[in-house]
Order: structure tokens, then sequence, then C-alpha cells
């Protein structure tokens, strides 16, 4: 038999409070058969049958466990690049505080929901760059997730067909064991400047590749910070930045993939996450635990049917 709990100061308080108030019965009881010239001899009777129920009661609290049993538990994981749009216009305040710190938060929200999945990250612009490789070093990635900013890339722009088409090979042309699920999520406002390659759609479909698209911002947009003041053209007209949605539900329907918004009103990530957890993966490890149960309600059953007989079996306490 194992325990769950172990045995410390609550248990020795309550056997030490048990009999205590038992010998200060006890003394009084017999202080009073003394003065009345009888005995109190039945009092064993029910001290036998309430130490039983008390040590019952002690047993239940510490938790018994038996009846032991073997469980095959499978960890299936999930190779998933992470796609982040850095272009100047992800400092647009239409999503609190910024559509990029927005981001930010939810990616960590992410990754913490992600306990058995390689995890990498490519962040792009006109250009896409690969950050953090497929790793399962989830502290190595809030890390890397904190210090993005839209600064980190020298050219401007938004390449977003160029980030899937780098995400896509190294999930595919990589060296892992083939079959392995793989997965693309992205985080954008899809101000993309051309359309994606049909073949690209066609290969990310043929390979079973799970896109996931996030499309971060508003359809009224709004003005983009820059140092202090509102970003403006070369023929100083204020630049609004707008969430150009209906690229990406293209995108995501070519692909047979899953489109979600990111707004101040509207927040589908923890459908996102659900739905990534939902998918099936590849089998990375089994193992065979022993599983046992609590089964403090036998000990405490009997403890509770001696104490209902404790109240109904009434002795006499003095032979007179």
């Amino acid at each position: 038999m194992n325990w769950n709990y172990p045995f410390e100061s609550t248990e020795y308080f309550f056997i030490f409070f048990f009999i205590l108030a038992y010998i200060t019965f006890f003394y009084r009881t017999i202080r009073v058969a003394r003065q009345l010239n009888t005995t109190a001899r039945t009092l064993i009777l029910k001290l036998f049958l309430r130490t039983i129920y008390f040590a019952l009661l002690i047993v239940s609290l510490l938790g018994p466990s038996f009846g032991e049993a073997d469980q095959a538990i499978q960890s299936k994981g999930k190779d998933i690049y992470i796609l982040i749009d850095l272009s100047k216009s992800m400092d647009a305040t239409d999503v609190t505080p910024t559509r990029l710190e927005k981001v930010k938060f939810e990616i960590n929200h992410f990754v913490q929901n992600q306990h058995s999945n390689r995890i990498g990250l490519i962040v792009f612009s006109n250009e896409a760059f690969v950050q953090v490789p497929l790793t399962y070093d989830a502290a190595a990635l809030e890390l890397f997730i904190q210090s993005l900013q839209t600064e980190l890339l020298p050219t401007s722009g938004t390449n977003i067909c160029g980030a899937t088409e780098l995400a896509y090979k190294k999930l595919v042309d990589g060296n892992d064991r083939p079959g392995r699920s793989k997965m693309i999520v992205i985080f954008t406002d899809g101000e993309n400047k051309s359309d994606c390659y049909r073949s690209l759609y066609n290969n990310i479909r043929r390979f079973g590749v799970g896109v996931y698209v996030a499309a971060v911002g508003t359809k009224n947009g709004s003005s983009i910070p820059s140092e202090g003041k509102p970003l403006k053209d070369e023929k100083d007209n204020l630049v609004i930045s707008k969430l150009d949605d209906d690229f990406l539900q293209t995108m995501a329907i070519s692909t047979k993939g899953s489109y979600y918004e990111l707004n101040n009103e509207k927040n589908e990530i923890n459908r996102m996450i659900s739905e990534i957890n939902n998918a099936d993966g590849t089998l990375v490890d089994t193992r065979t635990v022993t599983v046992v149960s609590n089964k403090y309600y036998y000990f405490l059953g009997a403890a509770l049917f001696l104490l209902i007989l404790d109240i109904l079996i009434t002795i006499g306490t003095f032979r007179l």
C-alpha cells in the first residue's frame, strides 16, 4: 500500500487531541464512579470502538493507494514554424498596444501550450529569415519572442509568400523522419505586395502541411507611429495601414488551412491552439507508467459506519 500524503503535524495533532480528550474523560468518569462506590468497566467497549474509527479516519486522511495497474502513455509531437510579420505596419495601433506587441503576447501563450511539439520562428518583412530553428526549448523561444521589433530586419515591405515558402522548405526538405506532422502558423496584417505562386499552394497541400493564418489588425486600420509621430509618405500624406483579410482568407482556402482574427474585439487564438492540439501528431515516445488510485473512501466509509454505531448503541456507564 502506498500513501498519497505524508504523516505530518496535522495527524499528530489529531492523535494528541484524541488521547488527551479520552484521558480527561476517563479521569472524570472513574472519579465519579469511585464517589458512587461502583465501576465503569463498560468504558472499555466504547474506547475500543472509537479508537478503531478514529484510526480509520487518520488512514483515510493519508490517502491510501493500492490496486496498481500499468498504463501506456503516448506522446505525439508536431513540427511547427511560426511566421511573424516584422514590417513597419505591425507598429500600427488599431490593436492595443500595437499589432506586434499583441502578437508577441499571443505567441508566448501559444508556446506555453505546446509541450511535446518542436517550434521554430521565422521573421519576415520583404525578406524572410529563420530566427530560431525547430526546438523543444520553450524558454529560449520566449526570450527571442520578447526581443522582436520591426527594426530588427533591414528592409521594409511584406513578403508573406517568401516566408511561407521558406517555412515549407525547412519542414519538407529537413532530415527528420518522413511522416512527421508539419504546420505553419502565420501572424501578419496581410499587406502583401503580390500573390503567391500556385505551385507553393499545391506543394503545401500535397505534403499535408497544415497552415494556420492569424489576421492581425482591422479593416479601418490606423496610422503607424514613427519616432514619436505618425508616419507619412514621400508626399507628406499620412500612412494608414489596413488589414488585407481578402488575401489572407484566399491563402487559407488555397492551402486548405484555417483563418483566425486577432484584434481588440475578436481574438481567436485560443481556437487556433485548440485545433492545433487536436490535430493528428506523430508518435514521439511511448512510456508505461504505474497508475494507483486513492482509496480513502473505503476507510472513510468504514469509519462513518462505526461512528453511527457509536451514536446508536447505548451502554450503561456505571454499575450500581
